[in-house]
């Protein structure tokens, strides 16, 4: 099976990108997608490239002040990278993410304030957005905080279910230290309400989002061979 996992690697993470690649090797992914905020200060990103055994892509968090940023910053970076990802932080971020077809993976928030509404789920069906589950949380929150974000993941997961709508776990590490391995996000997430067939699938989405994304598309549905 093909997992990849999305990270952040220095100067934005603790660790370089060939540590994170090689950690990465060793846990049994089959690749990572790098999403720094500005993918351009990567530190030696060919190193990471020429790992074997591993593939190594380099994607984009997309990040904004405000909608109208964030719209112009995607239309920008659609067109050098092949995975853009959107950390939601305001209201206004989640939907002119979820309005965007350009954007791929849109990071909502396991927060019980702001729940993923149905006009959220709506758009992110219709733009063909994926929604990722931060299973961060898991490991580093303890006590009432902790349920507080499991009872905000399952609903948000309930409501993914509902639209049919395609979901992505990861660990969003910075650091090698904070890596885990597909068998161990898999379980993760079953304990936060995922089936295990459904969370495999979630780990090997942004692999299948990265190949759909490097083809060739002249048009809508029409692909350049």
């Amino acid at each position: 099976m093909s997992f990849y996992e999305c990270i952040s690697v220095f100067p934005e993470g603790s660790s370089s990108a060939s540590r994170m690649a090689l950690t990465a090797k060793g846990l049994g992914f089959q690749g990572v997608i790098i999403c720094n905020r500005d993918p351009a200060r990567i530190f030696m990103p060919q190193a990471a490239e020429k790992i074997k055994g591993i593939e190594v892509a380099i994607g984009a968090e997309v990040t904004a002040s405000g909608g109208k940023a964030l719209k112009s910053r995607i239309s920008a970076l659609r067109a050098r990278y092949p995975f853009l990802m959107v950390r939601a932080g305001s209201e206004e971020i989640i939907r002119v993410a979820s309005e965007d077809p350009n954007v791929d993976l849109l990071m909502h928030p396991c927060d019980p304030k702001r729940p993923l509404t149905i006009a959220t789920a709506r758009a992110a069906k219709s733009n063909q957005i994926c929604i990722g589950f931060d299973l961060g949380g898991l490991a580093h929150l303890r006590g009432s905080s902790r349920s507080r974000w499991l009872a905000a993941l399952q609903s948000n997961l309930q409501t993914v279910r509902k639209f049919d709508l395609h979901p992505v776990i990861t660990a969003s590490a910075i650091s090698h230290l904070d890596m885990h391995s597909p068998r161990d996000l898999v379980a993760m997430a079953e304990v936060a309400g995922f089936e295990a067939d459904e969370a495999k699938e979630a780990l090997r989405r942004a692999g299948m989002l990265l190949e759909l994304n490097r083809r060739k598309w002249v048009a809508a549905g029409v692909e350049l061979l």
